[in-house]
């Protein structure tokens, strides 16, 4: 049930991004909001990839072959329960950029 709200949030989220620089009507759906990625925390250029908290558990994630959902791993379940669900939105989204990030960065220096 958790991974099936997750998916549905991270779908949302990529919509929101695949999308941005468009109007949304925000009075035709109060759920939803949008971001522009501006608005979005930067891990990258605010510290080095390898101090994130989430660097080891990436890294840990890329070496197993049953991994069919990172975002949900990496998602701490105590604080996701708490949020609103815009909150829960921009966390998902704050993840899957650090996770694509960090992705990207330990792939790059192993090809």
């Amino acid at each position: 049930m958790a991974n099936n709200a997750l998916k549905l949030l991270a779908q949302k989220a990529k919509k929101r991004l695949t999308s941005a620089g468009k109007t949304v009507n925000l009075a035709a759906d109060k759920n939803t909001a949008y971001l522009s990625p501006s608005n979005y925390a930067v891990v990258v250029n605010t510290q080095d990839l390898k101090e994130d908290p989430l660097y080891e558990k990436i890294r840990k994630l890329l070496e197993r072959d049953d991994v069919l959902n990172p975002i949900a791993e990496l998602t701490d379940k105590k604080v996701f329960e708490k949020l609103s669900a815009i909150e829960k939105e921009r966390y998902v989204i704050d993840i899957s950029k650090r996770y694509n990030k960090i992705k990207e960065h330990l792939l790059g220096n192993n090809a």
